[in-house]
């Protein structure tokens, strides 16, 4: 049996007898984590497999981790690079996907749930990010303080919690649609990852999709207009408060990169100069986005500005 390396360290792929398997190791279900794993990836395929929703085949499970069927294909972020123009008949099949998920309330899933509607599900996601925040502050105060962020950053956004549409039926939502859990195969999409699968708000799945997968500003409308064409339900109801989470990743996205940012480029985890360069940039786009909601009171950093902060830290720590 051979073990192919991975860029991820809970998972492997093994390859015995001329067949690839993947061992998916579990994470920690019910836990405050950065992002919240709800219920065992193993029991979120089984009840997938029953609406016939493509997924990995499982091989073997226990408390551990499990081995799935390995989806041969490219994955999209091999296939197309951010802010590229992508093939329309990728994106039509991941609406299709989308939507049809909304469709449904399972039963077995609900159980698993700790919220029973969209505002309860929207007001738990920032009650874990804060948590996770706040762990994080209490071991760089001065650096968050720095970037002008405070204890209470995410109140504005409990605030226009009230705004999220209760009409809206929970759904079947995967959690991590990004371009890393998407493999084309036999020109079809496959989607990969479940573990943050569960019952909850599709608008949050649609808005962490747009988040992450960097469309084309083309590509961002077409996706849109496909999902008002074929979500059976309120589409305008549900595109406002897919604003709203898009505002939510953007802040939670932006709170977890200052402490990875630090670790990565300036305690010299990362080694090459051109990736501490980029993810340096990366976090800066990250910032100043969330700069512009004025209710943050956040003011927009240069390269040279966000460079002198962190090093800064970097500094005073070690005198």
């Amino acid at each position: 049996m051979a073990v192919l390396d991975t860029w991820s360290k809970h998972c492997k792929i093994i390859e015995e007898d001329g067949k690839k398997y993947v061992i998916r190791y579990a994470r920690k279900c019910g836990v405050t984590q950065e992002y919240y794993c709800l219920i065992p990836e193993s029991k979120v395929i089984e009840i997938l497999q029953k609406y016939d929703i493509q997924v990995p085949k499982l091989v073997y499970k226990d408390d551990e981790c499990n081995i799935q069927e390995y989806i041969s294909g490219d994955v999209l972020s091999d296939v197309y690079e951010d802010y590229t123009d992508m093939d329309k008949n990728f994106i039509d099949q991941i609406v299709d996907q989308i939507c049809y998920m909304s469709n449904l309330q399972d039963e077995e899933l609900q159980q698993y749930s700790k919220w029973k509607d969209n505002k309860s599900f929207f007001q738990f996601q920032c009650q874990n990010t804060e948590k996770v925040f706040l762990t994080y502050y209490d071991e760089l105060s001065e650096l968050y303080k720095n970037f002008n962020i405070n204890k209470d950053i995410m109140k504005p956004l409990y605030n226009k919690s009230y705004k999220i549409d209760n009409n809206r039926k929970m759904s079947v939502i995967h959690g991590d649609r990004n371009k890393k859990n998407v493999v084309i195969n036999n020109n079809e999409v496959v989607y990969i990852d479940w573990e943050q699968a569960c019952m909850g708000d599709i608008a949050y799945d649609i808005a962490f999709h747009i988040y992450q997968m960097k469309y084309t500003k083309s590509d961002e409308e077409y996706f849109i207009k496909k999902i008002r064409e074929k979500y059976k339900g309120n589409a305008e109801s549900l595109l406002e408060d897919v604003k709203l989470y898009k505002e939510f990743a953007l802040l939670r996205s932006t709170l977890y990169l200052i402490k990875y940012t630090l670790e990565q480029v300036y305690n010299n985890n990362i080694k090459s100069e051109e990736s501490k360069e980029k993810m340096l940039l990366h976090f800066m786009k990250r910032y100043n986005s969330l700069s512009s909601y004025k209710e943050y009171n956040l003011k927009a950093k240069s390269k040279e500005e966000l460079n002198m902060i962190f090093s800064k830290h970097k500094i005073e720590t070690n005198t």
